[in-house]
């Protein structure tokens, strides 16, 4: 399966052709960084460094992906494996984007790249506040198996989260039968 393909994902809710998903390019180096200013400028939290931007357009391309409207960057999720194991780092979608089908096709883009690549868990770090990222974390089947103190700087915490094994088989079991991965 090749992720650099653009796909069109179809949208009940008439949204049919209005957004795509692709996997990064070098040349998205710039629209990650407008995202990021959009999304984080004025966040307390700040904003993706250069040098992390760079290592996901240049070098983990294939697993991060972006989503368009039409050809306007609205948001983004950020991945990187190490051995059988993914990191998702960042899920990122402009505000009027975000009760759009936009996180739905981030998601799942990721979990097909996921399923492709046999990965045998994927995990997730999260504010404890942050319940949208979270609840999407726990319907993938992801459980929460740390709390993480001082990550950042003294007094962030952030909990980590996990889909093991038994649920990524789960999930490659639905997309295989959804016909999403061959």
């Amino acid at each position: 399966m090749d992720v650099r393909e653009l796909e069109t994902l179809p949208n009940p809710a008439r949204e049919t052709e209005r957004f795509t998903v692709r996997a990064l390019a070098p040349a998205d180096y710039p629209h990650l960084q407008e995202l990021e200013r959009e999304i984080w400028g004025g966040d307390g939290t700040g904003m993706l460094c250069a040098y992390y931007l760079r290592l996901c357009t240049d070098f983990y391309a294939d697993w991060c992906f972006l989503a368009l409207d039409g050809g306007r960057p609205v948001g983004y999720v950020l991945n990187f494996p190490n051995g059988r194991t993914a990191y998702c780092a960042t899920l990122a979608v402009l505000e009027p984007y975000r009760k759009t089908r936009v996180n739905y096709l981030l998601i799942r883009a990721m979990m097909r790249k996921l399923v492709a690549e046999d990965m045998e868990e994927c995990r997730f770090l999260v504010t404890p506040d942050n319940h949208e990222a979270r609840s999407v974390h726990q319907s993938l089947g992801a459980r929460v198996v740390e709390e993480v103190h001082d990550y950042y700087h003294p007094g962030d915490t952030r909990l980590r989260s996990v889909i093991a094994r038994s649920d990524m088989d789960r999930i490659r079991a639905k997309y295989s039968k959804l016909r999403l991965v061959s």
